[in-house]
């Protein structure tokens, strides 16, 4: 004769049937992060449906930034992921300020050199400018004119091909930032002569901060690349797939990025450390195109 189960041995069960769920959802959430970033990182980076074509094939790539560190806080899995696959390319980094703010802009200015050297880009590509009109500050917007005939200077002088920028967020938000990526998109935009432009795409505050748990939300529009990088690898693409770019850290670059911030001794305090560690953009980054615009549209829009 069965006897049906007690109340209290039904509520038993349950805390613990969920618990399994709880583990089993955990280990999926950790391990699937980790196992994309491998993929990402050591298997397809190189992938042309994966780092887009125009970043494969610059021979000259240019970062702008605006303040010493900028480099390494945000872009160093592009700039590491470009320059570590192709020792043929010249790197260059043209921050706007010294990062004066605080009265320690030729301190940042001197860190920034190690910071370079670091990240493989060479001394005399690697400049902090210190124009009285482009001074580090979170409450002004600066001259996007003056940086774009700055950046179009440097474009020329160091025959760049490829420009990697903040985009319209400046990923924190920081009107300096956001001012660099408008005079930079628009220069790219709108003149027929200036390079590929890619920017870095702005995340809320909750993404940001979610060590490699943002990657699988990220890589989404990129997964049909990435099984078709597994199934056929390829140095060439559709120029469509080239509208935009996801790089990852590996290991040893993950560690070149650490090595490159410890230069900024300035800047390292605890919650500087911590962000090393969970700041998806030190882990992977994910880029977007600039769209070159007819001269017709141009017109239109001003």
């Amino acid at each position: 004769m069965q006897f049906a189960a007690k109340p209290t041995q039904m509520l038993g069960r349950v805390p613990r049937r969920a618990w399994r769920w709880i583990f089993r959802f955990t280990v999926v959430a950790l391990v699937v992060p980790v196992l994309l970033q491998w993929v990402i990182a050591y298997i397809v980076g190189s992938d042309a449906r994966i780092l887009s074509p125009q970043l494969l094939a610059a021979k000259n790539l240019l970062i702008v930034t605006a303040h010493p560190d900028d480099e390494c806080l945000f872009f160093s899995p592009s700039i590491l992921g470009v320059l570590d696959r192709n020792k043929a390319i010249t790197g260059g980094l043209l921050v706007m300020s010294t990062g004066n703010n605080y009265g320690l802009g030729e301190t940042r200015r001197q860190e920034l050199q190690g910071s370079c050297q670091a990240l493989g880009i060479h001394s005399q590509r690697c400049i902090a400018l210190d124009h009285p009109e482009l001074q580090d500050n979170p409450r002004v917007w600066w001259n996007t004119g003056l940086i774009e005939g700055i950046v179009r200077e440097h474009v020329k002088k160091w025959k760049i091909d490829a420009i990697l920028t903040f985009d319209e967020g400046g990923v924190s938000g920081h009107l300096n930032h956001r001012a660099v990526s408008a005079a930079v998109s628009h220069y790219a935009a709108t003149d027929p002569e200036a390079p590929v432009a890619f920017t870095l795409t702005t995340t809320s505050l909750l993404r940001k901060y979610t060590f490699l748990g943002d990657l699988p939300l990220t890589a989404l529009p990129f997964m049909w690349r990435i099984v078709s990088a597994l199934s056929y690898p390829t140095t060439t693409a559709d120029p469509r797939d080239g509208t935009r770019a996801l790089v990852a850290n590996t290991w040893d670059r993950y560690l070149k990025t650490r090595h490159a911030f410890a230069q900024h001794t300035s800047q390292y305090t605890w919650d500087r450390h911590l962000y090393m560690i969970v700041s998806r953009y030190v882990w992977f980054n994910d880029l977007k195109r600039v769209e070159r615009v007819s001269s017709r549209q141009h017109k239109l829009r001003d």
